[in-house]
C-alpha cells in the first residue's frame, strides 16, 4: 500500500475512552499494527472509574506515540472527542472509538484517498460483541458515497467518526463541536462546506456492536426507554440542528442557504399549510435530503409525506 514517498505527515489518532477496559487492549493492539509509519496516539478519557486509564498506561510505558490526557469530571463523549482533537499535532487526525479494531492499512488507505477533501471515510464490517462479523457492512445499510453539499448531511447523517480521516486545518476551523448533535455529523456536515467529504469501499474496520455502545448498530433497534426518550427530545433537537446547519452555512452558498432557510422555518413554524410546505420541499429536495438513506423511490416518497405531521 505504502509507497517509497517520504516524509509522511504526521497523523493523530484520537481515541476517546470512557470506562472501556472490557475491549480496549484490542482496539490499541490494531492502532499499534498500523503499517502508516509516522502516527501520534492520544488518547482521551472522559474520567473512567475501571481499568481503563491502568490499561492506557501499560501501553504507554513501551509506545512513545501515545499520549494521555484525563479528564477531571465526565464531560461526555463529543467533549472527550474534542478535547482529543484539540492536542492533536498531526496534519491529518482520525477519530478512534475504544471497542472495535482496524484494519492494519486503516490509515494508509484513507491517506493515499483524501486528496483535496475534507475528509475521507471508508466502509466497516458490523460485528456482533464477540468481534464476530454478522454477515453485513456499514455500506449495505446506508448510502456510502462522495458527498459535497450541506443538504446531504442536514436531515441525516451515516458518516461515522470511527471511519474518518480528516483534514486538520479544517478541523481547527470547526471548533467548539456543538452538544445538540454527534462529533461526526458536526464534522461531516461542516466538511460539505470545506472541500468535501471523499468515500472509499474498501472495509477498514471491524465495527463492534454490544449493550454499551454510545450508539447502537447501524439500523439496529432501540429500547422503549430510548424511543420515548427519543421522541420527547427531536422535535427540539431538530429545530435547533436546522438553526445552527442555516446558519453556518456560506451566503456563497446560494441554493443551498436558501434551502436551509426555508427547512428553518418550516421546522420552526406551526399549523396545517406550514406542515404542507414542509412535506413540499422534502418532496421537491428528496435525493439530496435523504441522500444517505439506502431506500427505494417509493419509501423516500413516503417518507416525504410523513414530513406532513412530524420532524425529524
Amino acid at each position: 500500500m505504502l509507497t517509497n514517498q517520504t516524509p509522511f505527515p504526521l497523523i493523530s489518532i484520537v481515541l476517546a475512552t470512557y470506562n472501556g477496559a472490557k475491549f480496549l487492549r484490542t482496539q490499541l493492539d490494531s492502532v499499534l499494527q498500523q503499517d502508516y509509519p509516522n502516527i501520534e496516539i492520544i488518547v482521551s478519557d472522559d474520567h473512567s472509574s475501571d481499568d481503563t486509564v491502568a490499561i492506557v498506561e501499560s501501553y504507554r510505558q513501551s509506545n512513545s506515540t501515545i499520549q494521555l490526557v484525563c479528564s477531571a469530571t465526565n464531560q461526555g463523549y463529543i467533549k472527550n472527542f474534542e478535547q482529543g482533537c484539540k492536542l492533536a499535532k498531526g496534519e491529518y487526525v482520525a477519530l478512534c472509538d475504544q471497542d472495535d479494531q482496524w484494519h492494519p492499512e486503516k490509515i494508509s488507505k484513507l491517506y493515499a484517498a483524501i486528496g483535496d477533501a475534507a475528509l475521507v471515510y471508508a466502509n466497516s464490517v458490523l460485528c456482533n460483541e464477540q468481534m464476530e462479523p454478522i454477515g453485513v457492512t456499514i455500506a449495505d445499510r446506508v448510502t456510502c458515497k462522495d458527498f459535497s453539499s450541506p443538504l446531504e448531511q442536514a436531515i441525516f447523517c451515516r458518516i461515522y467518526g470511527h471511519a474518518m480521516l480528516i483534514r486538520r486545518a479544517f478541523l481547527e476551523q470547526i471548533f467548539p463541536f456543538p452538544t445538540i448533535i454527534p462529533h461526526d455529523w458536526w464534522i461531516a456536515y461542516s466538511a460539505t462546506l470545506h472541500g468535501g467529504i471523499r468515500y472509499i469501499p474498501d472495509q477498514l474496520a471491524w465495527y463492534r456492536q454490544h449493550s454499551n455502545n454510545v450508539f447502537g448498530a447501524v439500523g439496529g433497534k432501540r429500547s422503549t426507554a430510548q424511543k420515548t426518550q427519543a421522541a420527547l427530545k427531536e422535535k427540539q433537537i431538530a429545530q435547533e440542528r436546522l438553526q445552527l446547519f442555516y446558519t453556518v452555512c456560506p451566503d456563497a452558498l446560494t441554493k443551498e442557504k436558501k434551502v436551509l432557510a426555508k427547512l428553518n422555518q418550516y421546522y420552526h413554524g406551526t399549523g396545517f399549510f406550514n406542515n404542507v410546505k414542509r412535506m413540499g420541499l422534502f418532496f421537491q429536495y428528496h435525493q439530496q435530503l435523504l441522500a444517505s438513506k439506502k431506500r427505494s423511490a417509493v419509501r423516500q416518497w413516503l417518507f416525504c409525506l410523513k414530513m406532513l405531521v412530524k420532524i425529524v
